[in-house]
């Protein structure tokens, strides 16, 4: 295993890449240095921190991002990327790799775009960018846990519809421009994330199943909680305040098309129109038990 330092040892950090073996180490010094593309597995690259190392000069060899991993057990650390199309980018052939104390800010498209499977998103930022981060096709058991993603030009977090089993523990979405969740695919977990005074939703998901648990989602412009098409989903224990601008808005609003789920003992309140909304057949379709709320359509659907 060998250290290999840029820039005094290589002039930049593709340099290091380049002559690197699994299992070496490339440290990134304080300064501004060009993107780079990590092809070598069991790599750590990591810098002295956010905002003192920075890539921002020209992109990854190939790509339009400023740093694109297609390897595997990579681990990406401390350090800023910015100025680019995508801040972070994960090939389809990207897994297992660890991202810790990243911040990705005006980047183009997306902050972090992320495919492949079995990563670890932890303690990163994303500001400003076009999505704050983006889960492409096929990514599958990725883990998201204390993340930030601020004032970005459409959504906060957003996964398509081939994403698989992502795990969002203790985020927090802010002031973005979209949705602060804004999520499809199958079998996700979404439990005590934060989502605060983002223009569309705070968490809006579509397809499939979904365990949405004591989330705090409140001052969002359209509904708090919205589930669209979803079967077996169990939304619970979720505080949900003064979501919503007019009557086309709730707190919670579950569609016609949602079956088989589970929404119960969450507390809905100050939210515009209804706390908690079933649209039919959704009210008979599922289960509403011991719900905290002043308002609800149909009135029955509210414990108290």
């Amino acid at each position: 295993m060998v250290l290999r330092i840029v820039p005094t040892m290589f002039p930049t950090v593709q340099d290091a890449i380049d002559v690197s073996s699994e299992g070496d180490s490339i440290k990134i010094l304080a300064g501004k240095f060009d993107g780079f593309e990590v092809t070598v597995d069991n790599l750590k690259i990591f810098g002295c921190g956010i905002g003192r190392t920075i890539i921002e000069g020209a992109p990854a060899q190939g790509s339009s991002s400023g740093v694109s991993v297609g390897a595997e057990r990579i681990i990406l650390q401390n350090f800023t990327v910015q100025g680019f199309e995508s801040g972070i980018f994960f090939q389809l052939s990207a897994n297992q790799n660890l991202l810790k104390n990243i911040e990705s800010k005006i980047n183009r498209t997306s902050g972090f775009s992320i495919s492949g499977t079995d990563h670890l998103v932890l303690d990163c930022v994303a500001l400003l960018n076009g999505v704050g981060f983006d889960f492409g096709p096929l990514d599958e058991n990725t883990t998201l846990f204390r993340n930030k993603s601020f004032q970005n030009n459409t959504e906060g977090y957003r996964n398509i519809i081939e994403a698989r089993r992502t795990r969002f523990v203790n985020n927090l979405a802010k002031r973005n421009e979209g949705a602060g969740f804004q999520l499809s695919g199958d079998r996700h977990q979404i439990l005590i994330n934060t989502s605060l005074e983002n223009t569309a939703q705070g968490i809006v998901f579509r397809d499939n199943r979904y365990n949405l648990i004591e989330n705090k989602i409140c001052n969002n412009l359209s509904n708090g909680i919205e589930v669209d098409i979803s079967v077996d989903s169990i939304i619970d224990s979720n505080i949900v305040r003064n979501n919503g601008t007019d009557m086309t808005d709730a707190g919670i609003l579950v569609n016609n098309g949602v079956t088989g789920s589970t929404i119960r003992f969450n507390k809905a309140r100050n939210n515009s129109e209804f706390d908690i909304e079933a649209v039919p057949p959704a009210d008979m379709n599922n289960t509403f038990d011991g719900n905290q709320c002043g308002s609800s359509d149909p009135p029955t659907i509210c414990g108290s």
